[in-house]
C-alpha cells in the first residue's frame, strides 16, 4: 500500500511545475530523489504515471487518473489539518 504521503506530494508538485528539475527546486530535496519517488509509485502501481518530453512532462491516462486521486487526498488532509488546528485553538494562517 502506499502510504506515504511525501511521495504523492512529490508527484503533485512536479505536475503543478511540469518539470522534475523545477520541482525538486521547490521540494528542497535533490533531483535523484524526485526521481526515485516517482519510480516508487509507477512501481507499486506497476504502471506509468508520466512521460518526460523535452519541454517538460506529460501524463499518462493512469497519471492523470492518480492526479485527480491525489489532489483529493491534498483536500481532504488540508481540510483535516484546519479542524486539527482549531481542536487545539491555534489560528491557521
Amino acid at each position: 500500500m502506499l502510504k506515504d504521503y511525501a511521495k504523492l506530494q512529490t508527484f503533485l508538485m512536479v505536475i503543478k511545475e511540469k518539470s522534475f528539475s523545477k520541482a525538486y527546486a521547490k521540494l528542497g530535496i535533490s533531483q535523484p530523489a524526485v526521481t526515485q519517488q516517482i519510480k516508487f509509485i509507477e512501481d507499486y502501481l506497476d504502471t506509468r504515471i508520466v512521460d518526460r518530453k523535452k519541454n517538460g512532462i506529460i501524463l499518462t491516462k493512469e497519471g492523470e487518473d492518480l492526479y485527480r486521486i491525489a489532489q483529493r487526498l491534498e483536500k481532504a488532509i488540508q481540510g483535516s489539518e484546519k479542524e486539527l488546528l482549531k481542536i487545539i485553538n491555534k489560528e491557521f494562517t
